[in-house]
């Protein structure tokens, strides 16, 4: 297929502070607006034992009070300005995220690190916030899709993988979640090594820098260790020196196994396969894009096409990576009713296995290509979608080259890359597990003969 040009990107410049924090300024000319994006080291792989969730109930609770303000008098901040603030967990990170009119630039830096620095975590916000995770967890159980997601966690990884647990904890961990809890996960990660504060607006890189270091006054990080800028800044290329990917390796499983979770009443079941994936780092994500694109990554995809359009089996049918910064699963998600769910399950392993020996062809290789490659402008379409494709290249390691060059790597997969991508990745190859969320008898007769199964109660994964 014909190369489709690269990104070109805005003027850039990247800086490591005394205090450890790594500053990234973008110079986007023409709209004035000014967005700030604090990426911090406090994601769910950092929940302590017995406390999980507890990193994604300490961003809910940011913006619940500072040490200057209580909760109603920081919504009054951030609204004054015309601005919504995004405080977003994930398993890697805590990104706070606002953007404004560049002249009200210096006051929104100044919120966003006084939401995320100086939380004060009012008792009775806790609290509150305690009994609305609480109910939360227990009407996920009432959407069969949510159940599963939980699982995949739990199982795709394992019970003692830092990733292996769902984002917003298990019940019986809130349960106990106290002030002190909270306060001591802040003090831990916030100021901890890998923070990155990126900064997209309509002034010069160094106008911007200049406005970061007027704001940040006395707000320090403890450091971001074994990593430095390369000499050329502007590449905004950092080296990491220490690759903590071993300590996150997925336990190696054989054979094909399955587990029901039990749903009453169920008329339909939420069908799902997992196996290890790849990490956002991996030095082959262009080639798992590509493949996993052709497979069923999109409305025109193999898996789509025999599943939705020939069958009519389900509505909705997808593969995806799901790739965290150290580690990865590989996925495929559907539906369907309890009646048809053995033929859902036969196609779907059938066409990843052959995938798996085959490859895209060469229509489905170049048709994944011209979709991805089309795509991907409309993500850094934005200064917030800027920030974060910039911040991520950084924390992951992968360089700006791989924001910068995105389509020339996308295209230049080749037929066998594309091959080897769907033999290492198959959600269906040896070791991959399947999920079943619905009636259990009515899954046990749909799995008759494939592999082992073992069942559990929904309540289990509240």
């Amino acid at each position: 297929m014909s190369v489709l040009a690269d990104v070109s990107m805005p003027p850039l410049r990247a800086e490591n502070e005394p205090s450890g924090l790594v500053l990234a300024a973008v110079e986007k000319r023409g709209i004035p607006l000014f967005h700030a994006r604090l990426s911090l080291p406090a994601g769910a792989a950092r929940d302590p034992a017995g406390k999980t969730g507890l990193a994604s109930f300490t961003s809910d609770l940011l913006r619940r009070g500072t040490a200057r303000r209580n909760a109603e008098a920081v919504d009054a901040l951030i609204e004054g300005m015309g601005a919504h603030l995004s405080v977003e967990a994930n398993m890697d990170e805590c990104a706070l995220g606002l953007t404004v009119p560049f002249e009200l630039a210096a006051t929104a830096l100044d919120a966003l690190l006084e939401v995320a620095l100086e939380p004060s975590f009012p008792a009775d916000e806790v609290e509150r916030a305690k009994r609305h995770t609480l109910s939360e967890l227990q009407s996920d159980l009432d959407e069969p899709s949510t159940v599963a997601s939980r699982a995949l966690s739990v199982l795709g990884y394992g019970a003692s993988h830092p990733y292996g647990h769902p984002l917003a904890g298990r019940t019986r961990d809130v349960e106990t979640f106290t002030r002190a809890d909270v306060t001591a996960f802040h003090a831990s990660c916030y100021r901890s090594q890998g923070a990155l504060l990126s900064l997209c607006g309509d002034a010069s890189r160094d106008e911007l820098i200049a406005l970061a270091r007027a704001r940040l006054g006395q707000a320090r990080f403890a450091g971001f260790a074994n990593t430095k800028v390369a000499p050329d800044a502007d590449s905004l290329a950092l080296n990491t020196i220490t690759n903590r990917d071993s300590a996150y390796a997925i336990a190696k499983r054989t054979g094909l196994t399955a587990l029901i979770i039990h749903k009453d009443d169920s008329t339909q079941a939420q069908l799902r396969i997992v196996a290890p994936g790849l990490s956002r780092r991996a030095p082959g994500w262009a080639a798992a894009f590509v493949s996993n694109s052709a497979l069923g990554g999109g409305f025109t995809s193999l898996l789509v096409d025999a599943i939705r359009v020939e069958r009519g089996l389900s509505y909705s049918v997808s593969s995806r990576l799901s790739m965290n910064r150290h580690a990865g699963l590989s996925l495929f998600s559907s539906f369907t009713k309890n009646e048809t769910l053995r033929e859902l399950i036969d196609v779907s392993l059938e066409k990843m296995r052959g995938y798996a020996e085959s490859g895209p062809s060469q229509d489905a290789l170049a048709k994944a290509q011209r979709y991805l490659a089309g795509l991907f402008p409309f993500s850094l379409q934005g200064l917030e979608g800027l920030a974060e494709q910039l911040s991520d290249s950084v924390l992951d390691g992968t360089g700006l080259d791989s924001v910068e060059h995105y389509r020339t790597l996308i295209t230049a997969v080749t037929a066998a890359e594309a091959k080897e991508a769907a033999r290492t990745l198959s959600p269906a190859r040896d070791g991959a597990q399947i999920v079943i969320v619905g009636d259990s008898a009515a899954a046990q007769k749909a799995l008759a003969g494939i592999c082992p199964v073992e069942i559990r109660p929904i309540a289990e994964f509240a």
